[in-house]
């Protein structure tokens, strides 16, 4: 079995605790000061940028397994949430725990054949199961003749709270999200997804059950991609299955976490903020080509920075002591 290193589990040095630390301790100020909506809502989208690339991360970043699926328990959460609440006038945080707990229920039995696929086949199954589930959210109401999902017309939920209970929110997600991002690559499941990275029918020969291990990592990045979809469903106040179950999630928290750097830590947090911080003040003043512009400077980051931006630097650092 993969041991951890003596020594190294559970560790950080004390600087980057007290860091971390005053980071978190300043962000929850924030709204004390900063009283306008665009500036808190913007903090809220990057939060949720970097929980959702994080979320991509723990499964994908570790294992090197490219999961092209999470939008669909994006949409899950989505929905669940919506229903729970709207239906059942079940509160709001509760929604959203149920709501990722009905996406683990979903991700357990496609995970189990899915992830004994690799490479190209693997991707394709979870694109093609994201699409599926977005097609039969859109169809159900029609085929079988009731009123549930209310097909292309969507969901209306209730008016949400101010910009601040999502920054608060989605402040929490995100750090929850980094500090288990941070427990799984010190502990021995992380040694063991970096091992199904490195060499997986190696790892299974020293008794890696790399299955288990799998199924753990994409049932944790479930439930919480469906959290964050319950949050920016009842942010939104309405939701429709072409919205929630859309490709551009995913390829977003793809990319998010390309930018900032697959199987590091603090990569979601650079890519999101990165791509977050960029794409708004594009888009306001370039409302028609501001796709091309991101794109070619995503291009460009991968090109210098094959990577992601965290990624190179930590080689940098240690080429730097190598020579």
């Amino acid at each position: 079995m993969i041991q951890t290193p003596p020594g190294r589990a559970f560790t950080l040095p004390r600087k980057a605790v007290l860091l971390a630390a005053a980071v978190f301790v300043t962000l929850i100020l924030v709204p004390a000061f900063c009283h306008q909506g665009y500036a808190l809502r913007l903090m809220g989208m990057i939060f949720m940028g970097i929980a959702l690339a994080s979320c991509w991360n723990i499964m994908s970043g570790y294992t090197g397994y490219i999961d092209f699926g999470p939008a669909a328990y994006f949409g899950i959460g989505a929905y669940a949430t919506a229903l729970l609440m709207v239906r059942g006038g079940v509160p709001f945080f509760l929604s959203i725990v149920l709501g990722g707990v009905v996406a683990v229920a979903f991700a357990v039995p496609v995970g189990l054949p899915t992830l004994r696929l690799r490479g190209a086949y693997f991707a394709i199954a979870t694109f093609a199961f994201a699409e599926a589930t977005r097609q039969a959210v859109l169809e159900w109401d029609r085929v079988l003749g009731v009123n549930f999902f209310q097909g292309s017309h969507g969901i209306t939920l209730p008016i949400g709270p101010t910009h601040q209970f999502f920054y608060y929110t989605f402040l929490v997600i995100m750090t929850v999200l980094f500090v288990i991002t941070y427990l799984v690559e010190r502990s021995r499941m992380g040694y063991a997804l970096k091992a199904i990275h490195e060499a997986e029918d190696a790892a299974e020969l020293i008794g890696v059950n790399t299955l288990k291990i799998k199924i753990y990592a994409y049932a944790i990045s479930a439930f919480f991609t469906a959290v964050i979809g319950g949050v920016d469903a009842y942010w939104l106040t309405y939701i429709t299955p072409n919205d929630v179950f859309s490709v551009h999630i995913t390829i977003k928290m793809v990319i998010m976490c390309l930018l900032g750097g697959m199987g590091t830590l603090l990569g979601p947090v650079v890519g999101a903020s990165f791509l977050t911080l960029i794409s708004e003040p594009l888009w306001a003043r370039f409302p028609y080509d501001y796709l091309i512009i991101i794109g070619v400077i995503i291009v460009l980051v991968i090109v210098a920075m094959p990577k992601g931006i965290v990624g190179t630097l930590l080689e940098w650092k240690v080429d730097s002591r190598g020579t």
